[in-house]
């Protein structure tokens, strides 16, 4: 095994994602597999939930499907909607010898102990897997979204009313946390008397109807502006936000359209990037296990607005639009000094002990 934490891994830049070629990460260099009878490049997508998530299962179907357009692969998405289900289906879909199996989400521990059991199949994580160490035939990508979440805090902060913000989070953990406190520490740096209040969802990623009611109650609150952190959940938050006129900050794919007018900005993580770039890299006899650790500087976070979204812009209420302009020359001034190094952002994942966490209310 190639003993490689999260944060050790690289950082490389990512570019459009027609020329993805991220490699380099440390660890154990590892072929590709035969592929299918007739020569083409196989792979086998498995979700923990169907399509229409809205998030990064649907932005992993995107990139899937970008590999076959551009890069020629045949492959199929097979769901797996319940932990208990994940280890079976991975075993079923290694039996039909994908040159590659894409894994975004999956319990770790099944996947795990599928892998070490088929050293010879190659798997691939688009966003996230909260282990210390990976086979040597496993590569995963750290996708970091503390700061695209910053920006999207600030977004809140600079354009509520009420000066209360909310935040509907599908569990209480490093990864979900990440994309929080990055958001907390952004509203505090519009609004530094803000109160910004989160809401877990108990690990229910799949019900919007939890979402909806968890994010009814902080717009009854008084909280204007809410973050949607919780995967199909989160789309219960967008029907909370039109019910009550309030607004409302996607998250993982461009969600702006899925409310238009109430959406007023989506936190992207590019898991369509880190997708076809696992497929590149596989089917270029480049795939190297371990993890590689990607940012707002790899282009595979960010905001919708950085993909020149304006659907708040054509839809909002007049007064809320009327804020865009400021706040979007803010936000561009703010990102730069972020990457610049200006700028430090809380990452509750990789370093939860910062002043920053720390200052925020994060305890280790």
């Amino acid at each position: 095994m190639s003993r490689i934490h999260k944060t050790g891994g690289l950082a490389l830049a990512v570019g459009v994602v027609s020329a993805l070629a991220l490699t380099g990460c440390s660890g154990a260099s590892t072929a590709a597999s035969s592929g299918s009878a007739d020569g083409a490049f196989t792979y086998a997508l498995v979700t923990p939930g169907a399509a229409g998530d809205g998030g990064y299962i649907d932005s992993s179907i995107a990139g899937a499907k970008l590999a076959e357009e551009q890069l020629g692969v045949t492959g199929r998405v097979v769901e797996a909607e319940s932990v208990s289900q994940q280890e079976s289906v991975l075993r079923s879909t290694v039996a039909t010898h994908p040159d590659i199996i894409l894994a975004p989400g999956l319990d770790p521990d099944s996947l795990l102990a599928v892998a070490e059991e088929n050293p010879d199949q190659l798997f691939g994580v688009p966003s996230d897997i909260f282990v210390d160490e990976l086979p040597d035939n496993v590569q995963a990508y750290s996708i970091n979204v503390n700061e695209s979440s910053f920006l999207g805090g600030y977004v809140a902060g600079a354009m509520t009313t009420t000066k209360k913000v909310g935040a509907v989070l599908g569990g209480d953990n490093p990864g979900i946390n990440q994309f929080f406190y990055g958001f907390k520490q952004g509203v505090l740096a519009a609004c530094a008397d803000c109160v910004v209040t989160p809401s877990y969802l108990n690990n229910e990623y799949s019900d919007p109807s939890v979402g909806q009611e968890a994010a009814l109650a902080l717009y009854q609150d008084g909280n204007d502006i809410v973050y949607a952190v919780a995967g199909l959940s989160g789309q219960g938050v967008f029907t909370a936000a039109e019910q009550e006129g309030e607004y409302a900050i996607g998250v993982d794919s461009n969600q702006d359209g899925d409310a238009p007018g109430t959406v007023i900005t989506s936190v992207m993580k590019r898991v369509d990037m880190t997708t076809f770039n696992l497929i590149k890299s596989a089917m270029d006899g480049e795939f190297q296990s371990g993890f590689v650790a990607a940012g707002m500087a790899d282009g595979v976070s960010g905001l919708s607005w950085d993909d020149g979204s304006t659907v708040f812009a054509d839809n909002g209420p007049a007064d809320m639009v009327a804020l865009l302009p400021d706040v979007q020359a803010k936000v561009a001034e703010l990102s730069q000094q972020i990457l610049d190094g200006q700028i430090e952002v809380c990452d509750a994942l990789n370093d939860p002990t910062s002043d920053q966490c720390t200052a925020l209310g994060l305890s280790s």
